[in-house]
Order: C-alpha cells, then structure tokens, then sequence
C-alpha cells in the first residue's frame, strides 16, 4: 500500500464518521422542529371546534324556541317565533239608520307568511353586558303596516340599570306591555281601553332600573313617537283606521314604577293563574306619559294604573284605569277594565279555564256629546302547554253610545289558536 492510499483511507473514514454524525444531528434537529411546530398549532384558537361547540350547545324549548351559548356562557342566541289561526264573526247593529243590520264574517289563518304569524332572534354578547332583540311579521302586521315589529340593542350601564334603544314597548299599561310575543293572555283580544290608550310600540331611548332583588322595578323613556293606539279618536277624527295620530317628529316621554311579589316588570307579567303554585302573586304600579300631538295635535298626559294578583289556586284577577287630559281641548278621556279568571288543574295534556272582562272608554267631546263604550267578554280556554300551546273561544258584547248620533251595539265570537315555537 503507498503512501496516498494510506492517507486517504484515514480521511475517508473521518469523512463517513462526520456524515453519520451530520445525519444524526439532522433528524434531531428535524424531529425537534416538528414537535415545536406541533406544540405551536396546538395553541392556536381552535375556530372550527368554537363554532362546533356553539352548535352543539343548542336547546330548544317549547315557547322559548333554540337558543345556542358560546363555550364560556358569555354569548347567546335564541331563535323563535310564533303561529296564530284564528276565526272571528261580528254583528253590528245600527239604530236608527237604513241598514238596521251589517254582519261581517271573516276568517284568517296564520303562517310563516301572514299577518298572525312571527319571526324573532334575540340574545346576548359581552357576557350579557350587551342584547340585542329583533321580531318581525313577515306578512306585515308591525307598527302601521311595518313588517317590524321590534327592533332594538341594549346595555347595562350597572347592576340593576339597563339601556334600550329602538322599537319596542315603552311601557303604557299591564295588558299592553305583557309578553314580548303579546300571546300571555286569557282573552283573544285586549279590551278597548287597551286599545284606545296603549297597545303601541315606539322608537326612542328606554331606561329600566330595579331594586329590592328585583321587585321594585322603574322606567324612564323618552320616543319620538306615542304610545296610544287611539282606535276610537281617529275615527272621530276620520282617519282611515286605527293607529297613531301624530308623526315621528312628535315627542313622547313616559315614566313610571311597579312592585310585586316577584321579580319582574310589567313585560314579565303573564295573565291567569295557570301554574297554581300555591303561593299568591301580584304586581301593582302607575306610569304617566306625555304626548305632543297624539290626537289633532294636541299635547295630553294619560296617567295609567293597573294591578294584578294570582291567588296560587287558580284564581286571578287584574285591572286597569286610563285618565287623558287634553291642553287646548280641555276635555278628559278615560277608560278601564276588570277581569277574573281561573284555571283548573291538568286533565290529562290539557289545562280548561274561564275568564271574564268587564271594560269601557268615555271620550269627552267639545260641544257634543260624549262617547261612552261599555264593554263584556267572556271566554273558555284550553291550555297544553300554558299560553305557548292553547286553544281560546270567547263572546264579547258591547255598545257605543252617542257615535255620530247613532248607538252601535256590537257582539262579536272569536276563536283563537295559538303557538309559540
């Protein structure tokens, strides 16, 4: 063996030595970068496994609809609605005029797409800080003609004191403010007093305030639109149909306050004693409310009173008492209503009950004579699953005094389904 090849055999070998101990380090190296690389996908925010959790947590129930949570509980959705068929003849009678007799049958059944059915979403973000509540009628039937029918964000400014801005209920009476679904009821229809000073919502600012574990609860909203649906006003006025006298440049601003034995407000608030719980409940409060122009542009202030009470039995009652003074007319209207019911146990899937209602409006007229409207309903109602599943027949009589120099005596058979998904 020469000289050369002695030397090369040494520093091949040195040579193999360093590749394998390159190779060795190499997969090491690579080895350790893939487990960092899989360390580092590890801790990114897993988005498809958040938006999976949030479906998975989806719950449905009945009258509530599907609500779905965030991992954390800090956000919520619940998506819902309602469906209402119902059937209604009336009779009318005229005295004295040509026609002593007028009989309109009519009957509406409601859908995804009528004017008795609703669509809404509501929730929370912001670990409940911020809400947020949307209800539409696809088929029209809001405010006015509107599809709307709520539309508004909230905030809580503190423990105990809320802000909602948008359409909604500004608080204008018991009937008219209970149920954000308006469906909580033992009759088919409100009462005419209902109808005549409240039962509308508006667009405008909402403060919301309770105490004493929620069972004091106060209000302070101003909108730049009234709340009083004026059905019998804006017939003496001849507008076309029922609805809002003034315009949306008009100012409103209502306050008032409640307490009762529960925690809760008039929104809370859901009539007949259905749950028989064997404890009373009730509720009692007056909200006062100013508007420039709800009627021939006229400023007023209605003042509104109402209690509520369910014996734990069966038994409930409740009442109201509208006062409207007018500035320039000089003239006071009001109204009311007394209503009792109750509610039998369970038999079997179904839950019978009976309610009756006494109401009335006198609006004062300058130079003429008043209208006077007494008013009496009675009704059976079949619940299945309390109001958001029922079944509802009533009989309502009442007669309008001194209309237009005629009287109207009216009755009236109504027939109501009612479903709350």
């Amino acid at each position: 063996m020469n000289l050369v090849t002695r030397s090369l055999i040494p520093t091949a070998s040195l040579l193999a030595l360093a590749s394998g101990v390159a190779a060795q380090n190499s997969h090491s190296l690579q080895q350790q970068s893939l487990q960092q690389l899989e360390g580092t996908v590890s801790t990114l925010p897993q988005s498809g496994s958040s938006v999976g959790g949030f479906l998975n947590s989806a719950r449905y129930e009945l009258g509530r609809g599907l609500t779905f949570r965030s991992q954390d509980g800090g956000s919520s959705m619940t998506v819902g609605g309602q469906v209402q068929a119902g059937y209604t003849w009336t009779e009318f009678n005229y005295d004295p005029v040509a026609d002593p007799l007028n009989t309109v049958d009519s009957f509406s059944f409601g859908s995804a797409f009528s004017t008795d059915a609703r669509l809404r979403v509501g929730g929370a973000v912001m670990d409940g800080k911020a809400s947020y509540f949307v209800q539409m009628n696809p088929n029209g039937g809001g405010q006015g003609t509107d599809n709307l029918v709520d539309a508004w964000v909230g905030w809580q400014l503190r423990d105990n004191l809320n802000l909602r801005v948008g359409q909604q209920k500004m608080r204008s009476g018991l009937s008219a403010d209970t149920s954000a679904n308006d469906t909580d009821f033992e009759t088919v229809a409100r009462s005419s007093a209902t109808n005549e000073f409240a039962n509308l919502r508006a667009t405008g600012v909402l403060f919301e305030g309770s105490a004493m574990d929620g069972h004091f609860n106060w209000h302070f909203g101003v909108a730049n639109r009234g709340t009083a649906r004026n059905t019998a006003s804006q017939i003496l006025q001849g507008a076309a149909g029922p609805g809002q006298g003034n315009d949306d440049t008009d100012v409103m601003v209502t306050a008032g306050a409640s307490i009762g034995s529960f925690a809760g407000n008039s929104e809370d608030w859901s009539e007949g004693d259905l749950a028989r719980s064997g404890s009373m409940q009730w509720i009692t409060g007056a909200t006062i409310t100013t508007d420039n122009g709800s009627v021939a542009n006229d400023n007023n202030t209605t003042i509104n009173l109402f209690g509520g009470l369910k014996f734990g039995n069966g038994l409930a009652a409740q009442a109201e008492y509208w006062s409207r003074e007018f500035d320039n007319a000089g003239t006071t209207d009001d109204g009311g209503y007394a209503q009792v019911s109750y509610t039998f146990a369970s038999t079997g899937s179904m839950q019978p009950g009976f309610v009756a209602r006494y109401g009335f409006v006198n609006l004062e007229r300058p130079g003429a004579d008043d209208i006077e409207g007494p008013e009496f309903t009675i009704g059976a109602n079949a619940y299945y699953a309390a109001h958001n599943l029922k079944w509802q027949v009533e009989y309502a009589s009442g007669t309008t005094e001194n209309f237009l120099a005629d009287d109207i005596e009216s009755s009236a058979f109504r027939v109501l389904c009612t479903l709350v998904f």
